[in-house]
């Protein structure tokens, strides 16, 4: 017998106050499952603690404090726990981020798996880095993860962070993440602060710790001899004074000669707080929103009359450029792309061909400004119904009516204001 992460998310669910129903619509299982779970786990409460959940009508109770809770869960995760597929690739990608010399023979031991599961957990690894830009090489039994360095450096500060802030037990925290230097994090924390109160911004809590764990990982990398040697707007950032700002605190940790790795730590460290002081890329950006303004104006001139960006749509996508151009946002988190509407390719092929931006936008950052101008629309559009377009519509069809024809044609341009009681 053996507990597994779902019965453990159960003993959770169950300190939380949840009750009987709400968990199983929580696990998304059946009421017998449910109940051999509870069993299975009634069994290890009982042998550790020397406790069991009760059910009193539909609430599941049992009564812990926190030492109790530490103390099933330490144990548990040292000698109860096996890990399903998704944790067992998931320990395999942070073993090979973080361990040195690490062979399949070590992954089975520790495991306690074959090598045949092994092989197959492996697939779904390199599935995994793929979405990261990056990839399993072997040699000799001995796997390494190799690929954009940007980006091996964002999965780790990734798995850090999530270390830190969720304590990730089923991983083995202690044989994966031994060898974090504290002294060296907690000193490499003064520096940020540091770059925070002279860059006269205001940095929240989540980025100080992102950031903090990025420069840990980036002299880690460096020490180790992987160099970043490119960045597309390297001459643009390298003029600005929060690069003079960056070298200079930096000058201790890192050699002015790696610029490069300077230069895209002032990216980061712009994107954390950056409001109107930089004057250049605010003029960049609304040269761009202007222009886009436009190439809407013109899109709308038969539908919506007077149409123009209202000053909210103006700020929110200000205060989204500015840092989506600095990347920081976008490299640590994967936007999902939804349906893309009618005006994405409109905005694609504008910010394909202007030249205000000293960097051409990611996918996901069109979608989100198609996305948001829609919404624009979608209101405006509610307000007002052009006569002139209405006219048009009578006339075109005034010498041979075909009703289906003007239904249509009224429903893909006004769809949204019209009820459809009769078609």
């Amino acid at each position: 017998m053996s507990l597994k992460r779902k019965e453990l998310e159960i003993l959770k669910l169950v300190i939380d106050g949840k009750t009987f129903g709400e968990i199983l619509s929580k696990l998304d299982t059946s009421e017998r499952n449910l109940r051999y779970m509870l069993q299975n786990l009634n069994f290890y409460l009982k042998k550790i603690l020397d406790k069991v959940i009760e059910k009193d009508k539909e609430r599941l109770l049992i009564s812990l404090d926190e030492r109790e809770i530490d103390n099933f869960f330490s144990t548990v995760y040292e000698n109860y726990y096996v890990l399903d597929s998704f944790e067992r690739v998931e320990y395999i990608v942070v073993a090979f981020l973080f361990l040195k010399d690490i062979n399949l023979t070590n992954i089975e031991k520790r495991l306690e798996i074959t090598r045949a599961t092994l092989k197959k957990d492996i697939e779904m690894v390199n599935f995994k880095l793929e979405k990261f830009g990056l990839r399993l090489e072997a040699e000799k039994n001995r796997f390494r993860i190799v690929g954009n360095e940007k980006k091996l450096r964002h999965l780790k500060a990734l798995k850090y962070t999530e270390y830190i802030e969720k304590d990730i037990t089923w991983l083995d925290k202690k044989y994966l993440f031994s060898e974090m230097d504290i002294v060296r994090l907690d000193s490499l924390k003064k520096i940020v602060l540091k770059i925070e109160e002279i860059f006269s911004l205001t940095f929240d809590i989540k980025f100080i710790n992102l950031m903090n764990i990025f420069l840990y990982v980036t002299l880690e990398r460096i020490e180790e001899g992987f160099i970043i040697d490119r960045k597309a707007n390297y001459k643009f950032l390298i003029n600005t004074e929060h690069y003079s700002i960056i070298e200079g605190i930096l000058k201790d940790v890192i050699p002015k000669r790696f610029s490069y790795e300077l230069v895209h730590l002032t990216e980061y460290f712009i994107s954390g707080g950056v409001k109107d002081n930089i004057s250049e890329l605010k003029s960049s950006v609304e040269k761009y929103l202007e222009g886009l303004e436009m190439k809407c104006i013109e899109e709308l001139s038969s539908s919506i009359e007077s149409f123009e960006f209202s000053e909210e749509l103006k700020i929110k996508l200000m205060g989204y450029l500015i840092p989506a151009i600095y990347r920081l946002r976008n490299n640590f988190s994967i936007g999902k792309i939804g349906e893309k509407g009618k005006f994405y390719e409109m905005v694609f092929i504008y910010s394909a061909e202007e030249d205000f931006l000293p960097e051409k936008l990611t996918e996901f950052e069109i979608y989100y400004i198609s996305s948001e101008i829609e919404k624009e629309i979608g209101k405006e559009s509610q307000k007002k119904i052009k006569l002139s377009h209405l006219l048009d519509i009578i006339e075109r069809n005034s010498f041979s009516i075909n009703r289906e024809d003007i239904v249509k044609e009224l429903l893909d341009s006004y769809g949204n204001l019209i009820k459809i009681d009769k078609i």
